[in-house]
């Protein structure tokens, strides 16, 4: 395919993306992608959050996004010039450009302090790989740069009141000593980055330039892995790098895999898509269904886990549930009883009353099915240590839990309509005709982000009530979802 000269100035966002795939570099350099901005929970929180990393400083210039980019350059300048300490500041050289979060004076020794500003508890290896393109670009135009540094998220804080305490949630940290360990990996990826600008090939397939692994991650998968569509093997369970290494072999297909490079799973997954056969084995299922109560629950919990602390005696991330579904099945009366509790966003904390109507709903000596169960377990313990006055409820329920995500993850249980997929949105309907379409909320970062607009109120009030509804009706699907599967295992058992 006939490509065309790479634009400049190259961007941060571009440079980050070359580091993951030179193919997604291009697309993006060649603006062939459009833009998206999809709504999450953080961008809700981010104007809080970066104000209060701003407080820190003071003889402060913001430059404004909204004026043209040589205005930004030239009111970067005057504050370079100044010593004032920068939000915002653009910087561009003929090659690369950079908004700089902030560039502070450093008051103890020559140059200039680089900072980030990241909701995040740990550095990862993309924001030290985003401060090295603005290292490098800055002294290309003769900044100093003296430290560079992170501030981010404590997550070990915990909020007692509900005041903030600002010096204890956030942490500094410098990161110019992981700049000069990951200095040989940077400079590397560096030079090849050089070396692709002037020869650079659209689509690369070849593993001299960094590219993804497959289809299911690439913004063009008709471009850079043609009639891909038509291959199935990039539905193989822990596949890593092998779909590719066999998609550029010419197989297609599950049936065309050598056996000697599946693993057991891999293996499984081969059979069931050869033989259309849905994989079930007996004998795990009764293993793991051993000690079910006749009566069984089935239980999810929504929850929101804002970065900034909203409620007392919380932490950074941490789950709040404010939604639970609740399934109880009789199989000897076939009756199935749903029960929900939604907190209104107007009375404030949750926690207290989701835990106190919980304890009201579940039987005793009930097996209780969730999908992932770690989590509706880890939210139910972390109550208890608030209200301890339940802990008998807690004592009392938390072996009889069952991860009913086990079957499939473990692929006991095993459909070609799942595509290699063992989420509960992907089983559904590979084994039944229930499924999330047509709700509004279908995911739960969604209801995370939902709720939190909630709380914050950021709709007006026809929108709250079907927000509201939205919520229920998502969270009681899963929990129907998961008594749909449970009776198709006890039906392929019988």
């Amino acid at each position: 395919m006939p490509t065309k000269n790479i634009n400049f100035p190259i961007s941060k966002s571009q440079f980050i993306n070359f580091t993951k795939c030179s193919n997604s570099f291009y697309l993006h350099n060649q603006n062939l992608i459009e833009k998206t901005n999809t709504p999450h929970s953080g961008s809700l929180e981010w104007p809080e959050f970066i104000n209060l990393c701003m407080s820190y400083f003071e003889h402060s210039v913001i430059i404004p996004r909204s004026l043209s980019k040589d205005s930004q350059k030239k009111e970067t300048q005057e504050a370079l010039e100044n010593k004032h300490t920068i939000f915002g500041g653009y910087f561009e050289s003929e090659e690369y450009a950079s908004y700089i979060e902030c560039l502070s004076p450093d008051i103890t020794r020559e140059g200039w302090i680089l900072y980030d500003f990241r909701p995040v508890s740990t550095a990862k290896l993309d924001i030290i790989r985003s401060l090295y393109f603005q290292k490098r670009l800055l002294e290309s135009l003769g900044v100093i740069i003296s430290d560079v540094k992170l501030i981010r998220i404590n997550s070990e804080y915990q909020m007692t009141d509900n005041l903030l305490d600002r010096d204890a949630f956030l942490i500094t940290e410098s990161l110019s000593e992981k700049l000069i360990k990951e200095s040989g990996r940077f400079e590397e990826v560096w030079n090849l980055f050089l070396a692709y600008q002037t020869n650079h090939i659209f689509p690369s397939v070849d593993e001299v330039y960094p590219t993804c692994k497959s289809p299911k991650s690439c913004y063009q998968p008709d471009v850079c892995f043609q009639e891909s569509q038509s291959y199935e093997i990039f539905d193989l369970r822990e596949g890593h790098e092998l779909p590719k290494k066999l998609y550029h072999m010419g197989i297609k297909t599950f049936e065309e895999i050598p056996d000697e490079e599946l693993n057991q799973i891999q293996k499984i997954q081969k059979n069931a898509h050869v033989s259309q056969n849905t994989h079930f084995d007996s004998n795990q299922m009764s293993v793991f269904l051993e000690g079910t109560s006749e009566t069984v629950c089935f239980l999810d919990f929504e929850s929101i886990n804002p970065t900034i602390p909203i409620f007392p005696n919380t932490r950074p991330f941490q789950h709040i549930p404010f939604l639970f579904s609740l399934h109880i099945w009789n199989p000897i009366s076939d009756e199935l009883r749903h029960f929900t509790y939604l907190h209104p966003p107007e009375e404030g904390d949750p926690r207290e009353k989701v835990l106190k109507e919980l304890t009201l709903l579940i039987p005793k000596n009930t097996t209780i099915f969730s999908f992932n169960d770690f989590f509706e377990k880890q939210i139910i313990s972390d109550l208890i240590k608030i209200f301890p006055e339940h802990s008998e409820f807690w004592n009392a329920i938390h072996l009889n839990f069952k991860d009913l995500a086990l079957p499939f993850k473990k692929f006991w249980i095993y459909s070609a309509k799942q595509k290699g997929k063992a989420s509960l949105k992907e089983i559904l309907p590979a084994f039944s005709e229930t499924n999330h379409v047509g709700l509004s909320i279908r995911e739960g970062q969604d209801a995370n982000y939902q709720y939190l607009r909630l709380l914050k109120k950021q709709v007006t009030q026809e929108e709250k009530i079907r927000v509201l509804e939205d919520l229920v009706s998502y969270c009681k699907m899963d929990t129907f979802g998961l008594f749909v599967l449970y009776k198709m295992i006890k039906e392929n058992l019988h």
